[in-house]
């Protein structure tokens, strides 16, 4: 999602902040292995200013959900180990790292963004690989201060990277920005929505063909009365266009997601429905600036939130989404098909106790699926995966064994040689740090 300015409420709904807990975790270790602080962050989350009810007022900023000082539901824990390499840490103390996100560039380079918590602000860093091991140093990107959160990266062929983001002053007014990678250097930054004192997040970004590009997001006002209304913008012909609606605002908008297929056109998601309830999921495709009528999968399906996609060499498109009920995440869906034609819900989490969140889903060339998702079983929780070769979703594995915090918000990626990589945000209330593995599937 992601605006962080709305992280929390948009995740979870609008539930009140519990108090920290008091977690420690163990001493840092400067290798490619990496164990978390000991000690969480000791810079307190910034502190909403806007009114209460808005997205801003009703949320941890650093993105720790309620459900995880919860106890966790009964049932069997997730304790196999799986194939993925030896976990690599991205951050250290004192600033963290929040928000991951993925992509494999066409100059045959892993890119990861990710924001800090600094003295100067939440501030989003760039970070490339050959490989998955080896990592240059971080690059700025973005706004030199105040709340840069939400970091959306995608790859063209040209070999440029594209990144959106959200910016956020004190009291919580923010804005869409857009920033260009090219021949090494970030663009300056560039608004994408207007500068109404309104709020924005969930901002994602998809590149369709030539200089095609589209975003999504969600905005309101700064009100408690307000709704959150998703929302969106092409770039084409040289320009932006108009800003454009997918929903009226009646009911809030959360989580939107846009994805680009192969052939160029564009998947776009958005859930709607009340804050810490059953949420409703819908899907649109994309092509040439224009969008068709959104589509009700929870109607055919089962309700929920986060839509993310995948599509296959085969041309089929792949749904994942999870649900939650009374505020406690437990189901992972994933659905394949074609809008207007998709096929039976599996639930590759069911059977197995504990909170099932934050999904996202990739096929390699060979047609091979990898599902992952944070899992919390309470005295354990560890980010988890689970592959379908063609023959149905194999039991849920570790992607690693951290062994402190709680794991969310992975972001996954394939290479030309059709590995899967994986990085995400671990850690507790305040201070988290970011992580990335890697997959040979034979």
């Amino acid at each position: 999602m992601h605006g962080m300015s709305l992280f929390l409420v948009l995740l979870y709904g609008c539930n009140e902040p519990t108090p920290d807990p008091v977690i420690p975790a163990p001493q840092a270790v400067p290798k490619a292995v990496h164990q978390a602080a000991d000690q969480p962050h000791t810079r307190p989350p910034p502190t909403a200013q806007a009114g209460k009810g808005s997205g801003a007022a009703m949320q941890d900023p650093t993105g720790f959900p309620p459900f995880h000082d919860w106890p966790a539901p009964n049932g069997p824990s997730i304790d196999a180990s799986g194939s993925w390499s030896p976990h690599f840490q991205l951050t250290a103390k004192p600033d963290g790292g929040y928000r991951p996100q993925i992509t494999f560039g066409s100059d045959k380079l892993l890119h990861a963004v990710f924001y800090e918590r600094t003295d100067d602000g939440d501030l989003i860093r760039h970070r490339t690989s050959p490989d998955g091991k080896t990592w240059s140093s971080a690059h700025p990107l973005g706004h030199k201060d105040l709340r840069n959160w939400g970091p959306d990266i995608v790859a063209k062929a040209n070999k440029e990277l594209v990144v959106v983001y959200d910016h956020a002053l004190e009291n919580f007014q923010s804005q869409g920005f857009i920033t260009r990678w090219q021949g090494g250097t970030w663009s300056q930054p560039q608004a994408l929505t207007p500068d109404d004192g309104g709020e924005v997040g969930s901002g994602h970004v998809a590149n369709g063909l030539g200089e095609t590009l589209a975003y999504v997001y969600i905005a309101k006002k700064l009100d408690p009365t307000d709704h959150f209304q998703a929302r969106y913008r092409w770039y084409t012909n040289g320009a932006w266009g108009e800003v454009g609606t997918f929903t009226d605002g009646k009911v809030d908008a959360w989580h939107t997601n846009v994805e680009r297929r192969p052939d160029g056109s564009m998947l776009a998601g958005w859930d709607v429905g009340m804050g810490g309830a059953e949420t409703t999921v819908y899907v649109t495709e994309g092509r040439e600036g224009k969008w068709t009528t959104p589509e009700n999968i929870s109607a055919s399906s089962k309700p929920g939130e986060r839509v993310h996609f995948a599509f296959g060499p085969d041309g089929q498109d792949h749904l994942t989404w999870f649900h939650k009920t009374a505020g406690r995440p437990q189901h992972i869906y994933v659905r394949s098909g074609r809008p207007g034609n998709w096929g039976p819900v599996n639930e590759p989490s069911q059977g197995y106790g504990g909170y099932h969140f934050d999904p996202d889903i990739a096929v390699n060339q060979k047609g091979v699926r990898c599902l992952v998702w944070g899992w919390d079983g309470g005295g354990q929780a560890e980010m988890v995966y689970s592959i379908h070769r063609g023959q149905g979703w194999s039991a849920p594995a570790r992607i690693a064994n951290i062994g402190w915090g709680k794991p969310g918000l992975p972001s996954i990626t394939v290479d030309n040689h059709g590995r899967f990589h994986v990085i995400w945000n671990q850690g507790v209330r305040g201070y988290n740090e970011v992580y990335i593995a890697t997959l040979e599937v034979p």
